[in-house]
């Protein structure tokens, strides 16, 4: 038998480029740092952050302040400690202004009594007792919940992007875990009530905002052209109620089993029963172990859920079981899909920080040239990847007074600039992961995902 072998001809394949966004899709993800920073979505992003800090300061102003002064991971005070403070803070005040009088004073008109003692015409040691006890008096003060908890969370945020930075990664597991894990459990800590509210103002702002920056971010990765804003605030319109469902439902699903799992302990009240209920104990320990199955799953999917609902315009029970199953079916497609999320809101954080606290920086250098006085003074510097904290105005006549107020507000304003980005960013980010996670666990290309209203 005889074998022929033939030579075959060779071919030759010409590449003319290479769509580099087709074959390393990780770059669409990081590119969220970018899309997250264009104008339009920082302004909805900032009117979402004043939507949020509006109905913290609500909660502070209808609540009795009980917060550490060291910070919300130490708790609340109790009685005691309280009463304590209050009289520590009265005598800063009467060491000022003996005669004052300071019986059921908050610590702001306590700080107003001590600024009212110095004046234009004051001496330098009036003015630093005054400075003194003002200080005192906020050293000792009692916080308010959601003052001390939106602290925590820009102080542990930049931290993070901080350490990023400076490449201290055996830090980041560390600084993650705060957030995502310490934050709720230190409101949980502060009431239930509280706890309640934030996922209250939670879930009102990204059914109404968020879901509208997350369409935006959407369309992205489409071949179709971005949508305006109406466009975009159109279709939320259309799914604000299925957005609302697909936050709450997990949450009261998880709620519910932890009252089933107290429900034993009702039969502990009646003398005899208490036995009965110590006896099926193992009910509670059940729907215990549902409840943190449930708020593991909620964990886990949370960042997909608005984007499943913008664009998918899934429903109120179907987005959160959607999201779960996409995690579950490529469970280490969504871990890498979030990691590179979170260098993306790094990347953005990091950029946006720098800028603006130097540029504020700059800005107060410039100025101190020309007046030096103490309202800018008063104002301080804004120091990359640390939160600033609230200026004094003791000693300062009205007209500093007033500048002092202005110049405090454009920092606030630029301190916001860097949380509007990291809101921004992290909607593109988890957006984007979404619609690249369909596309790893159903074969779906991010075009044909996105439902058109």
């Amino acid at each position: 038998m005889t074998c022929i072998l033939h030579r075959m001809p060779t071919q030759h394949v010409q590449i003319d480029g290479v769509s580099f966004r087709s074959v390393f899709p990780a770059q669409r993800i990081v590119g969220a740092a970018a899309a997250g920073l264009r104008p339009p979505r920082l302004c909805v992003a900032l009117v979402l952050l004043a939507l949020w800090m509006s109905g913290g300061a609500f909660w502070d102003l209808t609540t009795t302040p009980t917060i550490s002064p060291r910070g919300i991971a130490y708790g609340t005070l109790d009685a005691s400690t309280l009463d304590e403070a209050r009289r520590i803070m009265e005598a800063a005040a009467l060491s000022v202004v003996p005669d004052a009088e300071v019986d059921g004073a908050n610590p702001a008109q306590l700080i107003a009594i001590v600024s009212s003692s110095v004046d234009a015409s004051s001496d330098d040691d009036a003015r630093d007792r005054a400075d003194a006890a003002a200080r005192a008096i906020a050293a000792v003060r009692p916080r308010g919940a959601f003052e001390s908890w939106a602290f925590a969370l820009r102080e542990r945020l930049l931290a993070l992007v901080g350490d990023a930075v400076t490449l201290q990664w055996s830090a980041l597991p560390g600084r993650v875990g705060s957030l995502v894990w310490d934050l709720p459990r230190e409101a949980i800590r502060v009431s239930w009530g509280f706890a309640g509210y934030l996922v209250l103002l939670f879930t009102l702002g990204m059914a109404s905002i968020g879901v509208v920056l997350s369409r935006m971010n959407a369309m992205d990765l489409s071949e179709a052209p971005a949508p305006t804003f109406s466009q975009a605030r159109a279709w939320g319109a259309a799914v604000r109620s299925s957005a609302v469902g697909a936050i709450l439902v997990p949450f009261l699903g998880m709620g519910i089993c932890i009252g089933l799992a107290a429900l034993p302990a009702l039969l502990g009240l009646i003398p005899v029963a208490g036995v009965v209920g110590a006896l099926v104990f193992g009910v509670s320990l059940l729907f215990g172990m549902l409840a943190i199955v449930i708020g593991a799953s909620v964990t886990v999917a949370l960042p997909f859920v608005i984007p499943a609902v913008a664009c998918d315009a899934a429903d109120a029970v179907e987005a959160p079981q959607r999201a779960l199953a996409s995690v579950l079916s490529r469970p280490i497609h969504a871990v890498v899909h979030l990691a590179l999320g979170l260098l993306a809101v790094v990347l953005a954080m990091a950029a946006t920080d720098v800028v603006v606290s130097c540029g504020f920086d700059a800005a107060v250098s410039a100025w101190t040239v020309v007046d030096d006085g103490p309202a800018i003074r008063s104002v301080g510097r804004m120091v990359p990847f640390e939160p600033w904290r609230d200026s004094t105005t003791i000693g300062m006549d009205m007209v500093d007074t007033a500048s002092a107020w202005f110049l405090g507000f454009w920092r606030t304003i630029a301190s916001a600039l860097i949380g509007a980005a990291a809101l921004s960013t992290i909607i593109a980010a988890c957006t984007r992961a979404w619609l690249l996670q369909r596309h790893a666990s159903e074969g779906q290309h991010p075009a044909d995902i996105l439902e058109r209203p």
